[in-house]
């Protein structure tokens, strides 16, 4: 059950737009795709956004897992409660709520975001060599 089609769409919905929250939201949802997929057709089914879990524990990525939720963990969203909260890198979809430097000072920048994309890049590249189809 491959899901094509959506990876498709958010890799190049990511890939056509300069601004790196659209490309970092994109990135991950392929990720989180692709991760499931993977996983599916072994005869398992991952739920939830668990990106980091994933590539920690069941992937033997834990370095690059690390360093992902270094980078995500280091941004700032609106909590439910409208608090300000740290990105539960592990529940990636908050960083649709994230604290902008630009609307919050002293926040979230877009050279984070960039770091971020450019350990997905070598997450990338790490899970394409295990044949993991992205």
């Amino acid at each position: 059950m491959p899901h094509s089609y959506n990876k498709n769409s958010f890799q190049v919905g990511g890939s056509n737009f300069s601004n790196p929250l659209l490309c970092l939201y994109c990135s991950l949802v392929v990720l989180e795709l692709s991760i499931k997929d993977h996983f599916h057709q072994s005869g398992s089914w991952k739920t939830g956004h668990r990106i980091i879990d994933w590539l920690t524990n069941d992937l033997c990525e834990t370095s690059l897992g690390s360093q992902l939720d270094s980078k995500l963990s280091a941004l700032y969203c609106t909590h439910r409660d409208g608090t300000e909260v740290n990105v539960d890198a592990n529940r990636y979809p908050d960083i649709r709520y994230l604290r902008h430097e630009t609307d919050f000072p002293g926040k979230s920048t877009d050279t984070q975001l960039q770091e971020a994309l450019e350990i997905i890049k070598d997450i990338r590249t790490s899970l394409i060599s295990k044949g993991i189809n992205l």
